[in-house]
């Protein structure tokens, strides 16, 4: 059976290689664990927002538009990193992992986004992620792609 077998190959100049028994499991396990690390790093920002915007971020509270700037802000940055994390820990086609982190975020966006739509807050903030997302994850396999090149050229 083609189950999860990790091993750890070191190489000539002390990295080490991980590869997985099967590509697919690496694939799924990949594709989720860069979008479970960017919901955490959103959430993370919530302290760090509320320092920032006293007052702003308390239950029952819609916050400021330029809290919500910030807080969109950083989740575009956290979106860039995860897609570039998703592309470079790829087992296969960086694109299409990338594709499907999209797919998996802009889906749960929605399903986050339809039940607030009639609450207070303001829906530029709600389409503000869902528009952002996709463009996120190109910048992210982009930067990936170009550090794959850049990584290529060096060896050549």
């Amino acid at each position: 059976m083609g189950g999860l077998v990790l091993q750890i190959a070191d190489t000539n100049f002390g990295e080490f290689t991980l590869t997985w028994g099967n590509p697919m499991l690496k694939s799924i396990a990949v594709v989720i664990g860069s979008y479970l690390l960017s919901v955490a790093l959103v959430m993370g920002t919530d302290p760090l927002l509320s320092r920032m915007f006293p007052g702003d971020f308390v239950r029952g509270r819609v916050p400021s538009d330029t809290a919500l700037m910030a807080s969109t802000a950083f989740f575009v940055a956290i979106s860039i990193l995860c897609a570039w994390l998703c592309a470079r820990l790829a087992a296969g086609s960086a694109a299409r992992h990338v594709l499907w982190f999209f797919i998996l975020g802009e889906a749960m966006g929605i399903a986050a986004t339809i039940p607030n739509w009639s609450k207070d807050w303001p829906h530029w903030y709600w389409l503000s992620w869902l528009l952002t997302w996709p463009v996120s994850c190109w910048i992210g396999l982009v930067l990936a792609r170009r550090g794959v090149a850049q990584q290529k050229v060096r060896v050549a």
